[in-house]
């Protein structure tokens, strides 16, 4: 098989699944997932992003094997810290002579770490719930707040209030990401990440997205604000990368939203 262009006969294309793997992992996946889902593989982290730059991608895996030692887990950090790509699951397939311990993977913001290669049936229900999840999470963030002061537990008002105040003091920051915000709240990052789990139901990557939109959404309502100008002000290099993450929360573009809130 062409390691080059692994495709389903008539994929849905909202089913698009990239692998930064070797070609025999490559393979193994194809022949687990090919006829359920649109597989697209990389070698380097350059086509990997270039992928996600062209393609509908609603899950990436990553072999931490066809890469050097730590490689794969700076990958796996750099998109989930990324405004732009946050929001996809992340599964890290673990092999080779020394694998990443898990509590590291999940560190780096890794959905799921697994052994390669894993059964065909747990593969398939492991992406079932990644993407049924993430689906329910994005219906859910449209409707809710991700960390209320009001509904959350009394123990947890406090460590929230300080969370939030953070994270808007910093929203214009590009690089705040989940090292910057567990230096800030003067916690460990595995503290930090399982505390806003708990709390949230999010990761810290995908909290400190959505607070960057929702504060995009209030400066948009007021009608006072370009959409370039709230783009910077909630921490988005370009108009571009905040238009796609906005629709993608919201469902409508910003200038959509802006217009709809002054009606």
């Amino acid at each position: 098989m062409d390691s080059a262009h692994v495709r389903a006969e008539l994929p849905p294309p909202q089913n698009g699944i990239l692998a930064l793997a070797g070609e025999s992992v490559i393979q193994q996946l194809a022949r687990r997932l090919g006829d359920v889902y649109d597989l697209f593989p990389a070698t380097t982290e350059r086509e990997l992003l270039a992928t996600l730059e062209h393609q509908p991608i609603q899950l990436i895996f990553i072999d931490t094997s066809s890469l050097k030692t730590g490689e794969g887990l700076g990958l796996c950090s750099r998109l989930k810290s990324s405004t732009r790509f946050a929001h996809l699951p992340v599964i890290l397939l673990l092999a080779g002579n020394h694998p990443p311990e898990p509590i590291d993977c999940l560190e780096a913001g890794a959905d799921a770490c697994i052994g390669s290669p894993p059964s065909r049936d747990y593969l398939r229900a492991l992406i079932r719930n990644l993407l049924a999840n993430r689906l329910r999470l994005e219906q859910h963030l449209r409707q809710t707040p991700p960390a209320h002061h009001d509904t959350a537990p009394t123990g947890n008002k406090a460590f929230l209030h300080r969370l939030n105040s953070f994270i808007a003091d910093h929203l214009p920051d590009t690089g705040l990401n989940v090292q910057r915000l567990a230096r800030g709240m003067n916690i460990s990052r595995p503290t930090l990440y399982r505390t806003i789990k708990r709390i949230s139901k999010l990761t810290p990557n995908e909290l400190i997205n959505t607070v960057r939109l929702r504060k995009a959404a209030e400066l948009l309502s007021t009608g006072e604000n370009k959409v370039y100008e709230v783009a910077k002000r909630v921490g988005f290099n370009s108009r571009s990368n905040f238009g796609k993450a906005f629709m993608k929360q919201f469902g409508v573009s910003p200038k959509e939203f802006q217009q709809k809130a002054q009606i």
